[in-house]
């Protein structure tokens, strides 16, 4: 007998003898291994691992809703920065139940298990310490979504990678961006950059550029959600307040009120964006609750940042007395073929209280290749690079019923980027010292995506801090990633 809850359907259903798969008892014990010196992080991740498992492969067929039966909002459900539903399968990964009210449940969840160490010149170890090398878990996220009455939404999601119990996703949305908009509500990523509102388990390099530190990630609020009729453009406008620490429930220096605007379009979309043409502008208005502006608010030598946006450990904290910041973001990205490009441009004018206002700005310029001639889909409801469709999976579920075997899908992936937080007019330090980096940074990478929710990464990144009091400065960084979502 299973039951899913005390309203929902509840039916018996004998399940059919299945053999545990050998790779994965393999695959269970080397990550065991792996993560041996982390004990929370080895319990927290075998349970997600474990409940992941089930979720995907199980055939438990109570109350799956089939995909020609779903209503517009399940074929709309999706979120910034969070995974949406999968292709147009007849068999859902994981499984949607449906209760007898019409609201349906499906689990969610991912890990991100990563191996990093570094090298570094003497210098950099007197300015920023020495880093070391880590594995552990960058993510251990796991929840829910689903559809409910009245053309309504919802999504619980919690991170554990920390040890603790870490809101990320948890909203309700009303409505459908392309029929009147989307009005989301709750704790969710403020529409902003392009490559923070594209999800994790789709982005192109373990950690998102040095710049967006800039990017407010996510907070507590409303936003209204559009697109035009075609989907070829979107609009977002939200109220937000964003909080000092991982849960935004904090006050504290960086704690804000904003008023976070993005406006998107794509005037070339063929193919399911085989071709494409992106263009966004964003701007985000915030108000100090404190009078004090913090950039990088977090510790700086974590190399294992359990943060959504990227804390370089090279980027010091920077407070700024000031009641007001206003946030810019300009994007670019193109799309031919297995070929794609994504570039954007920070800045940050934060008006100083007794001082000139100090202006904090950055870029960053991307590209990569499929060499198996795969290409990252468009989120048209979002205006973001989303999945891959792999042509030939090395592992096969019910996902990849119907593809041929083979090596699975591969890209190559390069990035440079270039944050400049030096500025005349930054108060100096706590003890008198200067403030202030310039950060030039060169990252390449190999991405194997073994299926569609599952891939490995390596990453090699050059960085040469240019830190106000020592001066420039070198360090290499390699980072491998083990990652997979349902």
């Amino acid at each position: 007998m299973i039951r899913l809850s005390e309203g929902c359907l509840q039916t018996a259903t004998r399940l059919p003898k299945r053999r545990f798969p050998a790779h994965v008892v393999r695959a269970i014990v080397g990550w065991w291994v792996l993560v041996e010196a982390n004990r929370a992080a080895r319990a927290t991740g075998l349970i997600l691992l474990l409940v992941g498992w089930l979720a995907v492969t199980a055939n438990l067929a109570v109350g799956q809703v089939p995909y020609e039966q779903r209503t517009a909002s399940q074929e709309y459900f999706q979120t910034l920065g969070a995974p949406m539903w999968g292709p147009q399968l007849e068999e859902e990964i994981p499984r949607v139940w449906q209760c007898p009210s019409g609201n349906t449940f499906q689990w969610r969840g991912r890990i991100d298990l990563d191996s990093i160490w570094t090298t570094q010149s003497a210098g950099n170890i007197f300015a920023f310490g020495e880093l070391g090398d880590v594995v552990g878990l960058r993510r251990a996220r796991i929840g829910a979504q689903g559809d409910l009455v009245d053309n309504r939404r919802y999504v619980i999601e919690f991170d554990m990678a920390v040890g603790e119990l870490v809101p990320r996703d948890i909203f309700i949305g009303y409505g459908t961006p392309r029929e009147g908009g989307e009005r989301r509500y709750g704790h969710f990523r403020e529409p902003f950059s392009l490559e923070g509102n594209t999800s994790a388990n789709y982005y192109m390099f373990l950690e998102r550029s040095p710049i967006n530190d800039l990017d407010p990630a996510r907070a507590w609020g409303g936003c209204l959600f559009r697109t035009n009729p075609a989907e070829t453009s979107t609009l977002a406008v939200g109220l937000f307040h964003n909080g000092s620490g991982l849960s935004d429930f904090e006050a504290g220096n960086s704690a804000a009120a904003a008023l976070t605007a993005r406006l998107t379009a794509a005037p070339i979309l063929e193919d399911d964006g085989r071709r494409l043409l992106h263009l966004g502008f964003v701007v985000s208005e915030r108000i100090s609750e404190n009078g004090i502006v913090t950039v990088n608010q977090h510790p700086r030598a974590e190399l294992l940042d359990p943060s959504d946006s990227t804390l370089s450990p090279f980027v010091p904290e920077i407070d700024v007395p000031a009641d007001f910041q206003q946030l810019f973001n300009l994007q670019l990205a193109t799309c031919n073929g297995p070929f794609w490009t994504q570039s954007e441009w920070y800045g940050s004018i934060i008006a100083q209280i007794g001082g000139g206002p100090v202006f904090l700005r950055g870029f960053y310029t991307s590209c990569g290749y499929f060499l198996t001639g795969e290409n990252r889909k468009y989120e048209q409801a979002t205006g973001v690079l989303g999945p891959i469709d792999v042509r030939r999976p090395v592992l096969h579920c019910a996902e990849a019923r119907g593809k041929p075997h083979g090596w699975g899908a591969w890209e190559l992936t390069a990035r440079f980027s270039y944050l400049n937080f030096f500025d005349n007019d930054l108060p100096p330090g706590p003890v008198g010292q200067n403030v202030g980096v310039r950060l030039p940074q060169a990252t390449f990478g190999v991405n194997w995506h073994l299926a569609n929710r599952l891939r490995l990464m390596f990453n090699y990144s050059y960085e040469a801090p240019d830190e106000a009091n020592v001066g420039t400065t070198e360090a290499s960084v390699y980072a491998t990633r083990l990652n997979v979502f349902w």
